[in-house]
């Protein structure tokens, strides 16, 4: 068992407090790492922008754990797993924005706690009772409100939408995995094999080319990175003490807090319809942790 994690049952304001309010503080960098992006986007490549958050993530997780031992106590494989997934799901997911463009894409990819509820159910053991379940309806209803009105829905058979649907299976399943992983690894050595992986996966965009570095990019890039790893450890640490379906639900309201840093630094416009499926998610999330 990690030293960071509870040999005893998790009780229910360790949940509360150091996992879903943990991840509530991830959900918040990660939603600003997705701004970042965005901004980073606009000169360079989507995928380009993935290496550089996995590279300049890892190297800043080496350098912050120099001399700490990055063996497993447990075996290799479901720590490069978890890594592969979570890496192969972030790049499909710019990918899939190209196809199917940022609305659908996001609403598509969002729904990944669904993923993670059916894997947390049949291969974890957790319990999935009428209140989770009706928490996971909502929370898709909300990502519907908040991300439905500029998704392109003409395109809902396209190739950029079944893209998009793979990330999400491939997101809930990293959830999972990473939940299981926490038992007994820590969360630096889960964040940072992720990272490891994640840049190995996301490398073959370099072959078309770097773009010219502006300092414009250069500030983008360095926001998109920290944020990157400091809500990735948060997101693992986490892990450590919330059932996956609740953290997953959690940790996907990332959606909001883009969109609400998106107005408050891009001057983008806070709509109505932003506002009430933000209230709708927290609803979703009350619910979900609301379960003993």
């Amino acid at each position: 068992m990690s030293r960071d994690v509870p040999a005893a049952a998790l009780d229910r304001r360790t949940m509360l407090v150091r996992g879903i309010g943990v991840i509530l503080c991830s959900a918040v960098l990660l939603g600003a790492m997705a701004v970042g992006v965005r901004v980073a986007a606009r000169e360079m490549p989507p995928g380009q922008v993935a290496f550089v958050r996995f590279l300049g993530s890892l190297l800043v997780l080496l350098a912050l754990g120099a001399g700490r031992s990055l063996r497993p106590r447990g075996r290799l494989a479901p720590v490069l797993l978890r890594g592969l997934l979570g890496g192969v799901a972030i790049v499909l997911y710019y990918h899939a924005i190209g196809g199917a463009g940022a609305g659908l894409a996001t609403l598509l990819h969002c729904t990944y706690p669904i993923w993670t509820a059916l894997l947390a159910t049949t291969l974890l053991h957790e319990r999935l009772d009428g209140r989770l379940a009706a928490a996971l309806g909502l929370f898709v209803a909300g990502i519907a409100v908040v991300v439905g009105p500029g998704a392109d829905l003409g395109r809902a058979a396209t190739a950029g939408s079944l893209i998009a649907l793979c990330s999400s299976m491939l997101a809930g399943a990293a959830v999972a995995t990473a939940r299981q992983l926490r038992l007994t690894e820590s969360a630096y050595l889960v964040t940072t094999y992720f990272m490891a992986v994640g840049a190995l996966v996301s490398s073959p965009s370099l072959l078309v080319g770097l773009p010219p570095i502006t300092s414009g990019l250069a500030l983008a890039l360095l926001a998109v990175v920290l944020t990157s790893v400091a809500g990735q450890l948060l997101l693992h640490q986490g892990l450590g003490f919330a059932p996956a379906t609740q953290a997953s639900l959690t940790a996907a309201t990332a959606v909001v807090s883009a969109a609400l840093l998106e107005a408050l630094l891009l001057g983008e416009h806070l709509s109505a319809h932003t506002l009430l499926g933000a209230a709708v998610l927290v609803a979703a999330v009350g619910l979900a942790v609301s379960r003993r």
